[in-house]
């Protein structure tokens, strides 16, 4: 009999019923042929979607009464038909997900990970066309709901996917964070912690991305793998090297490696801004920065977690400048040298200070810091962490540092140890731009400006103008309408009492050297191969090149000057593609023509020319625009408008305004070096004088002269750069104070590393490599380290022969003494002796009349019963012997120590598995020796060694409550031992007989 599709359909579903109504009844029973169903009838369920209808609507109602009694396996086949119901569309995600998210809460760890890979990918693919706001609300409110459930792996697994989700830019909003945010109130410490790890950013580096890696050979020894740009060379071969296929396979591969490129760089972007991304958004900071930093002073967290806290809270008040005043004081009581991970608690609070703290506030925490670790006394990586967190201190709140204390810390700038040095010019050289008022008048700086200070307490100056516009226009009614940074000589130049060339001073005779190297470029090219063609040919335009820049500088010195100069051919009125080069001679141009006529077409060399050719055209085109846009601003300016309201500034604008900054600053540092007006007759005076240094140099004299001179100005020009790029630097660095991060390891300086004790004696055992042979013959011979021992001093000892009879006979009386049993003072029948030991706490001013404690142990002696008294004291009762006293020990004795009795001990020992605990019996005369019998029994029967046993309990056990059976053989009335060797023996000798009369009773046959 056939059946068709339908039919064999409906035969499953019935089945599936009846499978499912004997499970309702058995929930907790494993069903391997009801998961069969499962999975039978959610494969066919998208071809049949009339007949099970109701078939998710089932699985869910199970999975949501009975998810914690189900069999793993029959839950994971549910959740499995589940998703792949979700992956053919036909359930909405509303209605799944939740029950995913409750599923959390089971403790099966295979089922926590596929529902989270599930849920990642659900809504990444919900997410990818567009943004599905339906969706993402209902599980953000829903998220809210779980991270505030008291279930710690729903918190936990839910939190790590909002952080996935986050990490893949798949939900990059406000509400994300602060469902976060609302975890980090959890009352588990585990789900406060990964949430505060979310906004330190510390998940990425918790996965293994290291951030911040610059050189490639770290990376590689990390095991990371490091994507390299494709070369030009590898670019021309995959497009213009082999055969058809290798080009597409070359190709291909390219393809590749540019993507992986793209994605790495996109990776590595988003990884250090990901934390303050997250911090921006947080709706109420304040009212968040104040809930955790109440958690955090009644915390009683681990000492990582409270660190995470404290740099969370210093973040946020840092990114939002909030005031929580109270933070500074609870952070000074961990401003001590011997903290643990001081240097993250310092980084801390240099990150909480902002502009709008109160100065008030801020001064007694830089005191303390100041005379904690910046003293004489203190060691130089101690000094120089000081230093520096003086220093972040300051930058961000200028106002509370005192003159006293400043120049204080100046003295430090010629300290013994380099980095406490560097640390303290460091503060010298930021107070020089901050308020060089307050620094002595030998720190301050040649041509200090003195007016210069920070604003006062809550005062802000409002930004008329865009910074450096009004440079910009004066550079535009000057009429230059080039961004060329190169074409100012910042006064330096000679202007005009030259040779006759032409030339505006030795930086324009050092240019046209430089391109002026014609003839042995020649005579290397006779010798050279096509590349020493090409070679020949950049030599050609970069000496073209550098005449113009030759020919724009003299202008621009003629026209500073106010002299008129003639145009150049290479000036910047004419335009570049236009411009002409002097011809090469003809034995060039011969070799030229020939060579060029051997090149292909397609060749390297003919690409390089078309790119510079259209590199030519773009930046004529752009020069053009450029210049008509400025002629428009320079008429405008005539008017007195301002530039920015004239027009909208472009990208090249703001570049030219950088650049007007720069030599602003620069044109202001060589002011301060005296070298920004100088005459004729001092210029003439230094050459003089280099000329005068190098008289031994007879033929070069002259130009070398002229060579110092533009070395010592470059060597200016170069520090005065140095100290406008630093200017620079520091002005940014104040601006995106409140953003950026002070890491712990900054605040740190480069000291050597101290070693520990395993280090220092494999540095000692190193060091006495080799001297094997200068050691004593008997310690060679023995291989001993130390020396002799004083029993082998005093046999090696020469001493007459009576001194030596004497000290055997002295020995021997020790001896006899020792063993002699009247010399006997209680102590050597037993190892362990019971001991009495009464203790307790020294009196303070909170408890005058402390508890006092009494103790029962055994031990050796004396001594070792005090120390292991101390020991259970400070498990039980938290009292160490340090801040305690004892007041007695007494031993105690056995009452009756020749009455046979049965002894019970409770024991608790730990053993290699773990601990255990044992009741044992003993007869014995004495409770020390039943103690002394459980000892060796311990250590023979169970390898367990003393330290290792706690006596909880000893009795005297009567007869009828033994239970041992080793014991119990005793209990009888009539009990005898048989003596198995009782002879009679003689009286005196002569009584004695060879041959006895009768056998012996004793005899065993």
């Amino acid at each position: 009999m056939l059946y068709s599709a339908a039919d064999l359909l409906k035969l499953q579903h019935r089945h599936y019923q009846a499978c499912l109504q004997l499970f309702q009844l058995k929930p907790s029973q494993d069903s391997k042929e009801f998961a069969d169903c499962i999975t039978f009838i959610a494969q066919v369920s998208k071809c049949y979607p009339t007949s099970t209808a109701g078939f998710a609507g089932e699985l869910m109602s199970l999975l949501e009464e009975q998810q914690a009694r189900l069999d793993a396996a029959l839950r994971r086949s549910m959740v499995q038909a589940l998703i792949l119901l979700r992956n053919r569309n036909q359930l909405d995600p509303v209605l799944l997900l939740p029950l995913l998210f409750k599923l959390f809460r089971v403790n099966d760890k295979q089922l926590r990970e596929m529902l989270f890979r599930h849920i990642i990918a659900d809504l990444k693919a919900a997410n990818q066309k567009g943004r599905n706001e339906r969706l993402n609300r209902a599980v953000q409110a829903f998220l809210f709901n779980v991270l505030a459930d008291d279930s710690e792996l729903a918190a936990k697994k839910s939190l790590a996917v909002l952080g996935e989700l986050w990490r893949r830019h798949i939900w990059r909003d406000a509400r994300t964070v602060n469902c976060i945010a609302s975890a980090v109130f959890h009352k588990s410490p585990a789900v406060m912690a990964a949430a505060l790890k979310f906004f330190l950013g510390q998940d990425a580096a918790a996965a293994g991305d290291d951030e911040g890696s610059e050189d490639e050979a770290e990376d590689a020894e990390r095991g990371k793998t490091v994507v390299v740009a494709p070369t030009k060379e590898e670019v021309y071969k995959a497009t213009h090297k082999g055969t058809k296929s290798s080009k597409r396979k070359k190709q291909a591969k390219l393809k590749r490696v540019m993507a992986t490129l793209k994605k790495q760089v996109r990776k590595e972007s988003a990884l250090g801004s990901e934390g303050f991304a997250a911090m921006h958004l947080l709706h109420d900071p304040q009212g968040f920065a104040e809930r955790l930093f109440g958690r955090l002073q009644g915390s009683r967290e681990r000492w990582e977690t409270r660190l995470d806290m404290m740099a969370v809270l210093s973040r946020v008040v840092g990114v939002h400048k909030l005031l929580l005043l109270n933070f500074y004081p609870f952070l000074q009581k961990y401003i001590a040298p011997h903290q643990r991970d001081v240097t993250q608690v310092l980084a801390a609070l240099a990150g909480a200070v902002h502009e709008l703290v109160p100065p008030e506030s801020l001064a007694p925490v830089l005191r303390q810091l100041v005379d904690q670790f910046v003293h004489d006394r203190a060691r130089p990586e101690v000094m120089t962490l000081g230093l520096k967190t003086v220093r972040e201190l300051s930058l961000r709140c200028p106002l509370v540092m005192s003159e006293e204390l400043l120049q204080d810390l100046s003295e430090y700038k010629r300290f013994r140890d380099k980095e406490v040095a560097t640390a303290a010019r460091g503060l010298i050289g930021a107070f020089r731009e901050l308020n060089p008022a307050l620094l002595a008048k030998r720190d301050r700086g040649r041509a200090a400006d003195l007016a210069a200070a920070p604003a006062g307490y809550g005062e802000s100056a409002a930004a008329g103008r865009l910074e450096g516009a009004e440079l910009l226009e004066a550079d535009l009614a000057r009429g230059n309408l080039s961004s060329d940074e190169d074409s100012e000589d910042y006064g330096l130049g000679d202007d005009g009492d030259g040779d006759g060339d032409g030339s505006s001073g030795s930086w324009e005779t050092d240019s046209e050297g430089e391109g002026g190297e014609g003839e042995e470029g020649e005579e290397s090219e006779e010798v050279g191969s096509e590349d020493g063609e090409q070679q020949q040919q950049q030599q050609h335009s970069g000496s073209s090149s550098g005449g113009e820049e030759g020919s724009e500088e003299e202008d621009e010195g003629d026209e500073e000057a106010g002299s008129s100069g003639s145009e150049e051919p290479g000036s910047e009125d004419e335009p570049a593609a236009q411009q002409q080069t002097p011809p090469p001679p003809p034995q060039q141009q011969q070799q030229g023509s020939a060579k060029k006529q051997q090149q292909q077409q397609g060749s390297l060399s003919s690409l390089k020319k078309q790119l510079a050719a259209a590199k030519a055209a773009k930046e004529l085109q752009q020069q053009q625009q450029l210049g008509g846009a400025d002629e428009e601003a320079a008429a405008a300016l005539a008017a007195g408008v301002p530039i920015e309201m004239t027009r909208i500034l472009t990208e090249e604008d703001f570049k030219r305004m950088r650049q007007l900054q720069r030599r602003a600053l620069i044109k202001s540092a060589l002011a301060r070096h005296g070298l920004a007006g100088a005459s004729e007759a001092k210029k003439r005076r230094a050459v003089a004088a280099a000329e005068a240094e190098a008289d031994e140099a007879l033929a070069l004299a002259s130009k070398k002269a002229k060579l110092s001179d533009a070395t010592v100005a470059a060597d200016d020009l170069t520090e005065a750069e140095a100290e406008a790029d630093e200017a620079l630097a520091l002005a940014s660095q104040k601006a995106k104070l409140s953003d950026a991060t002070v890491a712990a390891d900054n605040l740190t300086g480069r000291h050597k590393k101290r070693k520990n004790k395993e280090e220092r004696l494999a540095s000692v055992m190193a060091g006495r490599e080799g001297r094997e042979a200068f050691g004593s013959r008997t310690g060679i011979k023995k291989k001993k380290q130390g020396g002799l021992s004083e029993r082998e001093k005093q046999r090696s000892k020469s001493m007459p022969i009576a001194a030596r009879i004497q000290q055997l006979r002295n020995r021997s009386v020790k001896a006899r003494n020792k063993s002699n049993p009247r010399h006997f003072k209680g102590h050597g029948i037993f190892k362990f002796h019971q001991y009495q030991v009464v203790g307790r706490h020294l009196p303070t001013e909170q408890d005058p009349t402390p508890t006092v404690y009494r103790m029962k142990v055994w031990a050796q002696d004396a001594v070792r019963a005090k120390s292991k008294f101390w020991y259970f004291l400070r498990r039980l009762r938290r009292v160490k012997k340090a801040n305690g006293q004892i007041i007695a020990v007494n031993e105690i004795f056995e009452r009756k120590p020749t009455t046979v009795k049965n002894f019970g001990i409770w024991v608790r020992y730990q053993s290699r598995t773990g601990y255990h605990n044992m009741y044992k019996e003993y007869r014995d005369t004495t409770l020390n020796g039943a103690v002394d019998q459980m000892y060796s029994e311990m250590a023979s029967r169970h390898r367990v060694r003393f330290p290792c046993i706690q006596i909880i309990k000893t009795a005297t056990v009567p007869a009828s409550a033994c239970k041992r059976a080793n014991t119990l053989q005793f209990h009888d009335s009539k009990i005898k031992f048989p003596l198995t060797r009782r002879l009679a023996r003689p009286s005196a000798p002569e009584y004695r007989t060879l041959y006895k009369a009768t056998r012996p009773s004793v005899a065993m046959i």
